[in-house]
């Protein structure tokens, strides 16, 4: 089982996990070179489209893994739900901060199991010095929210706070961790890439989810919509981003009871009076 009891307890005391060589070496040198032709091309976010179009990228997100992965969580928390906004990811270091600000009122009490989890895959290693992967200020996600964002001012980084990786390694956290890119201390020419994607538990917060992505596209929301990484051409895309489309471009029946989809064309509108 990928997806272990230990892997469920550190994510819900510490606000994040890592299951160690999720994929192999030879497989994440295969997509840095995949991925850096493809994002040569375009911004530092990779639309979805072009994500399924690359064989090994998209076999290497829904692999046999992932079912297994998704399976043991699943089993832990009940149904899951995936979103299209899967990616790879170029270069992205900002400062801390905490990702439930996307919803219009809270959904998870501290202590609480989260409502979203954030999955990346960094193809690279990741040290206090090189850096590569992110930093997470560890148990914060049981502090209430007014004491993350007060952390999120005033925290100063320690290196405990840097989650030690290897290249291949998948990092699951919880969105409300206060956490960041690690920011190296040297300058070094391998780009840091990292392949994306969200799973949150049940439909509470489906439809605040998906049309804060959907608002992305023309609005400043996130902390990287004020840098050169407001990635305009990925949520563009994501519309277009379909259970349909998905399975037909892997060749196989990716969801089931115990993970579903939800695209865009799944939100509510509310009526106007």
């Amino acid at each position: 089982m990928v997806f272990e009891a230990k892997h469920f307890d550190t994510l819900a005391e510490q606000g994040y996990c890592v299951i160690e060589n999720y994929l192999d070496p030879e497989t994440v040198q295969r997509l840095r070179t995949v991925s850096e032709d493809i994002l040569s091309r375009g911004d530092g976010t990779m639309p979805p489209s072009l994500l399924l179009e690359s064989p090994d990228l998209k076999n290497a997100l829904f692999s046999e893994k992932f079912d297994d992965m998704a399976t043991g969580l699943s089993n832990k928390v009940g149904p899951l739900l995936m979103y299209p906004n899967f990616t790879v990811r170029k270069a992205l270091l900002i400062g801390w901060h905490i990702d439930d600000r996307m919803l219009s009122k809270p959904v998870n009490k501290p202590g609480d199991f989260p409502a979203i989890l954030m999955f990346n895959i960094f193809l690279q290693d990741n040290d206090t010095v090189h850096g590569g992967g992110m930093d997470i200020v560890q148990s914060s996600p049981l502090r209430s929210r007014e004491e993350r964002e007060e952390i999120v001012s005033n925290h100063a980084y320690t290196p405990e706070n840097t989650i030690t990786s290897k290249a291949g390694d998948l990092v699951i956290f919880d969105y409300r961790a206060v956490h960041r890119g690690t920011h190296p201390q040297i300058e070094s020419d391998v780009s840091r890439l990292a392949l994306q994607w969200t799973f949150s538990v049940g439909d509470a917060v489906t439809q605040d989810y998906l049309k804060y992505l959907r608002a992305r596209l023309t609005k400043k929301l996130h902390i990287s919509d004020y840098t050169s990484h407001k990635a305009s051409n990925f949520f563009a895309d994501l519309p277009h981003i379909t259970r349909e489309l998905i399975e037909e471009s892997c060749g196989k029946s990716v969801f089931s009871d115990g993970l579903g989809y939800r695209g865009l064309s799944d939100i509510v509108e509310e009526e106007s009076h």
